[in-house]
């Protein structure tokens, strides 16, 4: 009900843009053509003052109502969250399935696992993307390389439920090297991607949801293998297999 109620909302305020820039093309309009009418000029101007007044308090009204209603869903998915792993920090596990371009262990012999510590201040986006975690929308999620800075992954399947970031949440971290973003992909679905360099500036728009703290061995093999994939028309690298866990557990308790 409070995501229904933000798009409604949101709604309201893209259409209030419309009519202040309507109502700015008709005070120009009418600035340019009052030049031999001055009572007129007077009486068109007051009005258009009045009512882009109106607008602009409706849309600051609105905008405090989006950012009170943004403010309750991330305190419910904080609640989720909270109720599903406890109190404190919470990571993302992906164990990678290399295929036919090599074996899935590291050289201890121990599954190829990258670790991510989700950030406490975008729980809106953890939630969405624990959620669908826990429904093994992740599990054999392919790994591309398309973009030099970044390299990502969308599930094979869409989400039954249509999970989806409804809004960027601004973190105090920015999207540095070994950063994880998520965002919508074009088709639709949820996709998230590792940062492999400081771009802040250039996905600031988009929300920063935790970082990589392990498995940057694993990490390695997958930039390698995926540089080669350009090349080679080998298996693609899949998540094999996504949980999550509080960060003081240990795997298998």
């Amino acid at each position: 009900l409070l995501l229904l109620h933000l798009q409604k909302i949101e709604q309201q305020s893209i259409q209030l843009h419309e009519n202040l820039s309507r109502l700015a093309k008709v005070g120009t309009g009418a600035k340019a053509a009052s030049g031999n009418n001055e009572a007129g000029r007077e009486v068109d101007f007051d009005l258009i003052h009045k009512q882009t007044q109106q607008l602009y308090q409706m849309e600051e009204e609105l905008n405090h109502e989006v950012k009170t209603l943004q403010t309750r869903i991330q305190q419910s998915a904080r609640n989720h969250i909270i109720q599903e792993f406890g109190e404190g920090p919470v990571q993302v596990i992906l164990e990678l399935d290399f295929g036919n371009n090599d074996n899935s262990n590291n050289a201890a012999g121990r599954p190829n696992k990258i670790s991510i510590l989700l950030w406490h201040d975008t729980p809106h986006a953890a939630w969405t993307w624990l959620e669908q975690i826990g429904r093994n929308i992740w599990d054999g999620a392919e790994f591309q390389w398309k973009q030099g800075h970044i390299i990502d992954a969308i599930p094979r399947e869409p989400d039954p439920v249509g999970g989806k970031i409804e809004f960027v949440e601004q973190s105090h971290h920015g999207h540095e090297a070994w950063t994880v973003g998520v965002r919508e992909a074009d088709s639709g679905a949820m996709g998230m991607y590792i940062n492999l360099q400081d771009n802040t500036n250039l996905h600031k728009h988009e929300t920063c949801v935790g970082k990589v703290i392990d498995g940057f061995d694993a990490l390695q093999r997958l930039l390698e293998v995926a540089r080669s994939q350009r090349f080679e028309n080998n298996t693609p690298i899949v998540v094999r297999k996504a949980t999550a866990m509080h960060v003081t557990k240990k795997e298998g308790v």
